[in-house]
């Protein structure tokens, strides 16, 4: 039988560089947004996570989409 996907929730995440290892390698931390409409295009959310990046104290990393789906029988 064919699965059904439902989306729940959309989490925006920023890594951002907060400074760098004793071996040279760079340090993150990370920013979660969520409550994010599932329906949200992935540019648009590109676009906000930049804008919120921009905000920050540390430059940005990485800009992530993490979505949450359930799954049923169709």
């Amino acid at each position: 039988m064919p699965a059904k996907k439902t989306d729940q929730s959309t989490k925006l995440i920023i890594k951002v560089q907060t400074g760098v290892t004793e071996s040279g390698k760079a340090k993150y931390s990370q920013r979660s947004f969520a409550s994010i409409n599932p329906a949200t295009a992935d540019d648009g959310l590109l676009t906000v996570g930049k804008s919120i990046s921009e905000l920050q104290k540390y430059p940005a990393g990485v800009i992530m989409r993490q979505d949450v789906c359930t799954l049923d029988e169709a």
